[in-house]
């Protein structure tokens, strides 16, 4: 079977017809993904309004977990139904590892590739033998995607991420997963038209052309894109990734513009209008605070005292577990190198107090420029001298996290490694205040039961210096409830890296081991306590602990268990 497609010419009318397929099956492709979304987003707002509206509150029932109801209603057809479900997105979360490189998510692969098929199948509908209306349409295709692709990455004003309850850090991995599908379907598109241009002879005279030249460096522009994605790359250099992708990302739409002269540049204005709004939220939302920096003895940490203003201290203080992007302004700049421009780095907020108006950050000294220079003010003994800083955020998932405290779970776990503890400790501290409420006030817990005992907390950092910080004057231990586990002592490949350069959070603790956490043990002892618990379980750490910890609580979700899963992260 030969090559179904041929090279001819067209009349004006049937131009006039291929250029409105073209617009069409492109218009498909945006409100195919568009609509959805927008179903969701009306759901959102119907349900925010109704609840706003509405004078009555459910409250959830909270049986006892060893209760002959939840015994049969696990065993009924319902409740068999049920844990198929949670069995089977679990096992869409799992992370696919292929001759040790992971390709990502289970669900990632199989919805991305379903998306792949049918904008592939956008791409060929229709078009008959006519080779060039196949060439344009990958062309106009792909770029109906972008708006979409622009929305994913939106840092304050994400319709998206309230749609589906989301956070931007979520959002990202489908922003990887459309950018990958997009670049493959411009590639085919450049391709076609490069061997368009060989067949007929001219590719020496269209190339310098501005308009296929355009579309040349668009293609050179996102190949270097993605070159700078590769997780050996990023690991090694973020900024160097993360500046490419800014550059690419602005210069991009405009390319585009005007090399799409006939059609769809809608989609290219779309985009840009979307990530200015973004910005200038941004900038409106980004405060300059006084900060004093100082180092944390024996250790490569870095505290960092935010003074805030009583206007903006109720948006930092609302939910645990959120995170805030700390930039250096130029009049706090020892020098104007040029990579503080692009210097936006992520810090968990550790703790935020209420009567002094006071935001803490711990940063861990990392080879990018960002904690260099914090490091610099820090090391110059400035605690009597406040530094500028930008802080904007904050950030997070921690909004649309279910009541850990309430009637839903039975058990919660806590996991942190290293400096993830300041996602994990305020998170912590806040459970175990509403615990002991619950068990006072409701007498929800049985007689004589320590609440505290519902709520595990495992902590691994190198030494105890590392979890000396968060100490107030008069303190020197953890929460008892907390498992302290040392590591310095044990062999580790002390690899850094500026991809990520979060923060750290805790105190020393009494229940201190010199070894490294037995994670399925861990695991194993905390499910085996109730059969028929509902558990929570959340993880702040190195990306290989927490995908140690998913296998191991997997068991159990295979089990039957209800588990709801969190891992917090910054990969990208």
């Amino acid at each position: 079977m030969g090559w179904p497609y041929e090279i001819f010419a067209l009349d004006d009318a049937q131009k006039h017809a291929r250029r409105q397929s073209l617009d069409r099956h492109a218009a498909y492709a945006q409100l195919s993904a568009l609509i959805p979304i927008g179903l969701a987003l009306l759901y959102r707002l119907g349900v925010l309004m109704f609840r706003r509206v509405s004078p009555y509150q459910p409250v959830a029932y909270s049986a006892v977990p060893s209760s002959p109801g939840l015994k049969h209603e696990r065993q009924s057809a319902a409740g068999s139904w049920t844990i198929r479900a949670r069995r089977f997105a679990w096992w869409l979360g799992d992370d696919v590892v292929v001759l040790g490189f992971n390709l990502g998510q289970r669900d990632q692969i199989i919805f991305g590739s379903l998306w792949s098929i049918w904008l592939v199948f956008l791409c060929f509908i229709g078009t008959g033998n006519d080779y060039l209306h196949l060439t344009k349409r990958f062309g106009i295709v792909a770029i109906s995607q972008l708006p979409l692709q622009y929305l994913l990455i939106l840092k304050n004003i994400n319709p998206i991420a309230f749609a589906f309850a989301s956070s931007h850090e979520q959002l990202n991995r489908w922003h990887r997963v459309l950018g990958g599908i997009i670049y493959c379907l411009l590639l085919v598109h450049a391709g076609l038209y490069l061997n368009f241009y060989i067949h007929e002879g001219i590719l020496s005279e269209r190339i310098v052309r501005p308009i296929p030249a355009l579309g040349l460096g668009s293609i050179i522009g996102m190949s270097l894109l993605c070159a700078t994605a590769i997780k050996l790359i990023r690991t090694y250099s973020y900024r160097v990734f993360f500046i490419t992708h800014l550059i690419v990302a602005l210069l991009l739409p405009p390319a585009i513009f005007f090399h799409s002269h006939h059609g769809g540049r809608q989609y290219v204005i779309e985009p840009l209008v979307f990530f200015f709004i973004d910005l200038i939220k941004r900038k409106i939302d980004t405060i300059t605070v006084p900060s004093t920096l100082e180092l944390i003895p024996d250790t490569n940490l870095i505290k960092i005292v935010a003074s805030l203003p009583s206007s903006k201290l109720d948006r930092f203080r609302k939910y645990a577990g959120m995170h805030v992007y700390l930039t250096i302004p130029f009049s706090s700049r020892r020098s104007s190198h040029l990579l503080f421009e692009f210097a936006f780095n992520p810090f968990t907020i550790a703790s935020v107090d209420e009567k002094s108006g006071e935001l803490t950050l711990v940063a861990r000294r990392q080879r990018g420029p960002m904690t260099k220079a914090l490091a610099q003010f820090a090391e110059d003994d400035l605690a009597s001298t406040k530094v500028p800083l930008c802080i904007e955020g904050p950030y997070g998932c921690a909004t649309w996290f279910p009541n850990l405290a309430g009637p839903e779970f039975d058990r919660v776990l806590l996991v942190a490694g290293g400096v993830g503890s300041t996602f994990i400790l305020p998170i912590f501290s806040i459970l175990l205040a509403a615990r002991f409420l619950n068990h006072t006030q409701h007498l929800r817990y049985i007689i004589n039961e320590n609440p505290a005992a519902r709520v595990q907390m495992v902590w691994a950092v190198r030494g105890a210096a590392d979890a000396s910080w968060p100490l107030d004057d008069g303190e020197d231990s953890l929460d008892d409830n907390i498992q302290l586990f040392l590591t310095q002592s044990v062999p580790r490949d002390p690899t850094l890296h500026e991809a990520v350069e979060l923060d750290s959070n805790s105190y020393p603790n009494p229940r201190q081991i010199h070894k490294r956490p037995d994670l399925r043990q861990i695991v194993d002892d905390f499910f085996r306590q109730g059969v028929e618990e509902r558990v929570a379980v959340l993880v702040c750490g190195p990306e290989e602990m927490a995908r140690e910890l998913r296998s191991y609580v997997g068991v159990w979700v295979k089990k039957g268990r209800n588990v709801w899963w969190h891992n917090e992260g910054f990969a990208w």
